[in-house]
This record gives structure tokens, sequence and C-alpha cells, in this order.
């Protein structure tokens, strides 16, 4: 074999070899928040907010602001919970360098017996951001809808807040025939018109 060409052949697999090994850095970003009395607006004291992925597990301040810094970048589903409060959830997405800002609505629990037995709820599990260009973009957002009531639900209706970097965007959906106890994950695409989703949050849920 020629000189030449042998070490032209030593230097491509040299070069293959270090194109084959390597390895994309760990990008990181911050996450702010604030959880929220639902009723009143307040920020709740001492409440404890989880993430999954996990991360840090954080008592909020006294103004109910929390701050969770270097996380590695991806979407999170972040839970507070309080005493005398019904849990809530909320999904972000962090951006490398960039800080994600939740914002979680805990509603006060109530002494009501409920005689209707329904127990309706839902909770976003994740969503996908499509950029087509300046002017067309949409996200796809997976959630979920639970009975967790002792009888049927006949007829549902979910309220989504869709914040983005152009401002809130919301949808209502709609669905009937939950069995109790049933739990049922869906999705839907909503169109935001070139902006980007950063946060998605259910606000409200009605049932019968």
């Amino acid at each position: 074999m020629r000189p030449i060409l042998f070490v032209s052949l030593l230097l491509f697999v040299a070069l293959t070899g270090c194109k084959d090994g390597l390895v994309e850095p760990e990008r990181f970003g911050n996450i702010e928040g604030s959880v929220f009395n639902f009723e009143t607006g307040e920020g709740i004291a001492r409440a404890l907010v989880t993430t999954s992925p996990a991360t840090d597990a954080i008592t909020v301040g006294e103004d109910g602001r929390f701050t969770i810094e270097d996380v590695l970048t991806g979407a999170y589903t972040l839970t507070a919970v309080r005493d005398g409060f019904d849990p809530n959830t909320v999904t972000i997405q962090v951006r490398d360098g960039r800080t994600a800002q939740a914002a979680l609505f805990l509603r006060p629990e109530t002494d009501d017996e409920n005689p209707t037995g329904v127990e309706f709820g839902a909770e976003v599990l994740g969503f996908t951001n499509e950029v087509f260009a300046t002017d067309s973009s949409f996200v796809t957002v997976e959630y979920r809808a639970i009975n967790n009531g002792d009888v049927p639900i006949e007829e549902y209706e979910i309220y989504f807040r869709i914040d983005t970097d152009r401002g809130p965007f919301y949808q209502e959906i709609t669905g009937t025939e939950l069995t109790a106890g049933e739990r049922d994950v869906a999705t839907f695409r909503k169109r935001l018109l070139g902006a980007t989703a950063q946060v998605v949050v259910v606000e409200d849920t009605v049932a019968e």
C-alpha cells in the first residue's frame, strides 16, 4: 500500500471514531414559580413543590414563591401540596440558560359530604411544540381525565390555560361517559399563531 494512501486511511478511521464517540454536553436551566390560593389569588406559604423527573423538593416561602436552580433541560411536571388544599400540577419546559415560570393554583378543601358522589379532576401529562413559521405553530397537549368518585360521570369539561412567549391561550375540552374510578388519557392540538408554549395548566373542571 502506498504511504500516502495508508496515512489517509488511518486519518479517516480516527476521525470516524471521534465522531461516533462525541457526547452531547448537558444543558441546564432554572425554574421559578409561585403557589396561589385559587379563590383569593394570594400566595400559599410553606407549600411543598416536587417535580417529575425528580429534582429538589422545595418548601415555598411565606409569599408562596420558590426557585429550583440548575436543572437539566426538558419537560417537568410540578406538583404542589399543602394541608387544607387539594393538590395541583402544572407542566413546564426548561430551556438551556433560561428560567421557566410556573404558577400552581390550589383549591381549599371543603367539608361537604358530596352527596352526588361526583369527584372529577384532570392533569397535564406533557406537551410538545411544533413551529412551522413565524405565524404558524401548534402545541400538542397530553392530559388525563380522572373520575375519583363512586358514580359514573355522564359529561365533563376541562379548561386549560397555555402560557406562551406571546401571552396566554385557552382551550376547552369536553368528554362523556367516564365510569367510576376510570382514568382516560387523551390529547388535543392547539394552534398558537407562531407562539411557543412554555406552561400548560388545568385551570378548572366541571362534571355531572
